[in-house]
């Protein structure tokens, strides 16, 4: 047994260290190192201070609280002393499973208030922003805006135009593929050159039938 360091003088323990530790017993003080060296060897730590003239009260760890009111009872008949008195289960003088219970039963949640309330808190705010939506001054934007009128119709192509778009065609097809209808490769570019000429000048003379007048004049006619 060693005596523990910035603790009472008369203060025993044996060796052993826990993170809790409780009162069990009040016994005789002559049987304190006893019952100590006892819960050493059963690896519960302990620790006694006096309590009375000549009586200790043992502290054990709380997880072996019933362990070693069982070792402190067995050692103490061995050696012929008094029963220990047993220390009731308290903390500062309150019955800590009286306190316990008195924590839980007052600690509760109705989680079925406490959703609707929370619905009624996100109704409430939903309705507030869809009510400044709607009441938001409405825009003359949309009035105001300018749609441009339908394109006009494209423009009817005369007889001219539509041989001259021909021949223009044909002229094209005989360059490319005029070897391939057994041409003569003059001939070929002779019959091409000579149609897209022609072609050129039927539309030339389909410009020249819309005479400009220079005092409507508003962009340049194609």
């Amino acid at each position: 047994m060693t005596s523990t360091s910035g603790r009472s003088r008369d203060r025993r323990d044996n060796g052993l260290s826990a993170d809790v530790f409780l009162p069990v017993a009040d016994v005789d003080a002559d049987l304190s190192p006893l019952l100590l060296d006892a819960l050493g060897r059963a690896r519960i730590a302990a620790y006694a201070e006096p309590e009375a003239a000549a009586l200790d009260r043992m502290f054990v760890a709380a997880d072996d609280r019933g362990d070693a009111r069982t070792i402190i009872a067995a050692a103490s008949r061995a050696a012929g002393s008094g029963t220990p008195i047993p220390v009731p289960e308290s903390l500062g003088g309150r019955d800590t499973e009286a306190e316990f219970q008195k924590l839980v039963g007052d600690w509760h949640v109705d989680t079925v208030a406490a959703i609707r309330s929370a619905e009624k808190d996100l109704n409430r705010e939903d309705s507030d922003w869809r009510s400044r939506i709607d009441a938001r001054p409405t825009s003359d934007d949309d009035e105001d805006h300018y749609i441009p009128p339908p394109p006009p119709p494209l423009p009817r192509l005369s007889g001219l135009a539509i041989w001259a778009i021909v021949i223009l065609a044909m002229s094209v097809v005989v360059l490319g593929f005029g070897d391939r209808f057994g041409l003569d490769g003059n001939l070929t570019i002779l019959l091409g050159v000579g149609g897209l000429l022609v072609s050129a000048g039927m539309l030339v003379m389909r410009l020249r039938e819309h005479p400009r007048d220079d005092e409507d004049d508003d962009g340049a006619m194609l």
